[in-house]
Order: structure tokens, then C-alpha cells, then sequence
């Protein structure tokens, strides 16, 4: 796990496992699992809001002006 630039990585809990890579200006918020050869760079960011859990498993790679978000659905409120 690496994590360099200016990204930032914020909130949580937050799980990094197993060669993730985040640099650049990425963002990474809130309640968020990464694992398993993934890539987050340039000012891509992936939020999760109000106690919801992004889980990515790779490979992958996000990159540029990717956003990764996940909200409540309209209809549980």
C-alpha cells in the first residue's frame, strides 16, 4: 500500500490491502475497502456517504476525473 502527492484519505474506517496504489490529488472518503491491485491517481476520488460501504477489488485502475460514489437510494429514506 502506498499513498503519495497530495493525495488525500480522510474519514472511515478505511481498509488499503494488498498492493493498492493512491497518489496524485486522489480522494478517498468515508467508509471505503480497497484491496487487491488497484490503482487511484490524478484527481480522482471515490466517496461514500452517510455510513454506506464502497468495497473495490482489483485489478483496477481509476484515474483522471473518475468519481466513484454511492449515495442512499431514494426510496429507503
Amino acid at each position: 500500500m502506498l499513498v503519495g502527492g497530495h493525495a488525500e484519505v480522510r474519514g472511515g474506517p478505511i481498509l488499503l490491502d494488498d498492493r493498492v496504489l493512491i497518489e496524485g490529488q486522489a480522494c478517498i472518503q468515508g467508509e471505503i475497502l480497497i484491496e487487491h491491485q488497484v490503482e487511484i491517481s490524478g484527481r480522482a476520488a471515490v466517496i461514500a456517504f452517510d455510513g454506506n460501504t464502497i468495497h473495490l477489488r482489483g485489478p483496477k485502475v481509476i484515474n483522471g476525473e473518475d468519481r466513484i460514489t454511492r449515495t442512499p437510494l431514494v426510496g429507503s429514506l
